[in-house]
């Protein structure tokens, strides 16, 4: 042993209920580069006015922001989250999904109707333009395909997209792929639904 050192066992200090002067938030425990930002930085940038016109009509209680719901669902679809009710207990314990929804948090059924009535007809434009975007500013990567379906993978503080072969100058192709894949993500809501109707 070292001379002035200890054989004592030592550890960190661990303290579960440490009550914080100024408690972190959220956009403090996300990196800067994290795909989570890239999402709703595109959509954004995007202006959803279709989807919007769809919210015009007055009346009723206050509703979440359309803009603020498609970014759940279309990084939820980029993180293969797409089930409403795993969407609902995301905005509840993933510090991603509760910075990207501003700290609200949606339910299963107001998550489940939205995306039944005001994306309908609409999320397969807006994933598949968020993807192209995402690409075209360097975000992800289109690589290589998996018979599994669509994985994205952490590189170098970036994130991948990986497809059977590179699809970046095949625009067919790559729309193909993502529809195919929007298909494969309806079909996990849709047997959600079914399963809810017989549960009633």
């Amino acid at each position: 042993m070292s001379k002035g050192k200890s054989d004592k066992i030592t550890y960190k200090p661990y303290e579960q209920h440490q009550i914080y002067l100024i408690p972190p938030s959220a956009e403090e425990l996300i990196p800067k580069d994290h795909l989570v930002r890239m999402v709703n930085e595109v959509i954004d940038e995007m202006g959803i006015e279709r989807l919007m016109r769809k919210y015009q009509t007055g009346g009723g209680a206050s509703r979440y922001n359309p803009v603020m719901m498609t970014k759940l669902f279309v990084y939820g679809y980029m993180t293969k989250i797409c089930s409403s009710r795993m969407l609902a207990k995301a905005v509840r314990e993933n510090v991603m999904f509760m910075w990207l929804a501003g700290n609200q948090k949606p339910d299963f059924r107001t998550l489940n109707d939205f995306r039944g009535k005001l994306l309908k007809g609409v999320m397969e434009e807006v994933f598949v333009t968020t993807v192209k975007m995402l690409a075209a500013k360097g975000y992800i990567k289109l690589e290589h395909y998996f018979v599994d379906g669509t994985k994205i993978e952490s590189a170098s503080g970036r994130y991948t997209f990986v497809w059977k072969k590179s699809v970046e100058k095949n625009d067919k192709k790559l729309d193909d792929k993502l529809r195919a894949y929007i298909k494969t993500a309806e079909q996990v809501w849709k047997e959600e639904n079914v399963w809810r109707t017989r549960q009633k």
